[in-house]
């Protein structure tokens, strides 16, 4: 089954996700960056007010150095009970992501439950200097995380679909699941896109500016989230 992610921002948007047909409620702080680290009494809000009946994945920053805050922001938001923990690698080297992501897999390690960790990578790299995606795929591997992202770091209304070709998402799709890895795309992307990510066979697709009026500073709204469900269902039959 193809999985709908819908960021929300604050709490009061987690019914409208569920209530549109989100299958993974993600939270974050979208006015400081693309995976903006949200505050932490907000994940814990949208944590209770989901209550279960979906997952929720946290964004925990667009990382640009390794630090030993990784630790305690990997513990305290997997504490709270999510099932995904998102890290952004805005890193120039795989060994600089290496380090990052074993970080946060150290904060981690002392949780009983642990959240499935996702790594991102960005679709525009070379105009922020940072990792390509294939490259964020080995830095998954080699930390055994669960699952890796696609995502736009500058949010400027281009989507993931103008700085990578169908052939290369096809192939870091492929190269995952041999290594036995979700993947999941956003970027900005629109309804129009869905049919596209599901024949590429990516296992979540993400949104936040589509599933909000007034663009991805604006509110959630569930008659968006109905359509973006719809065409999910439509295409990943």
């Amino acid at each position: 089954m193809v999985k709908l992610l819908i960021t929300v921002w604050f709490p009061d948007e987690v019914e409208d996700a569920v209530a549109g047909g989100a299958d993974v409620v993600d939270v974050k702080d979208p006015s400081v960056g693309s995976l903006g680290l949200p505050n932490l009494g907000v994940v814990a809000e949208v944590v209770e007010r989901v209550r279960g009946v979906r997952e929720v994945s946290v964004a925990i920053g667009d990382v640009r150095c390794p630090g030993r805050y990784l630790e305690y922001v990997a513990y305290a938001v997997a504490r709270l009970g999510v099932s995904y923990v998102k890290v952004g690698l805005e890193v120039p080297s795989v060994d600089l992501g290496t380090e990052v992501v074993t970080q946060v897999v150290e904060g981690l390690r002392y949780c009983s439950e642990k959240p499935k960790l996702v790594i991102v990578g960005y679709a525009d790299y070379v105009r922020v200097n940072s990792l390509p995606p294939m490259k964020v795929l080995e830095v998954a591997y080699k930390v055994s995380a669960d699952g890796i992202m696609v995502d736009t770091r500058i949010k400027d209304g281009t989507t993931t679909f103008d700085y990578l070709t169908s052939e290369y998402l096809k192939c870091l799709v492929a190269k995952a699941k041999d290594y036995g890895l979700f993947t999941a795309v956003a970027g900005s992307l629109k309804k129009e896109h869905i049919h596209r990510c599901v024949e590429l066979g990516f296992d979540v697709i993400g949104f936040r500016s589509a599933a909000c009026e007034r663009g991805r500073l604006g509110r959630v709204s569930r008659k968006l989230v109905e359509e973006l469900k719809s065409e999910v269902l439509r295409y990943a039959k």
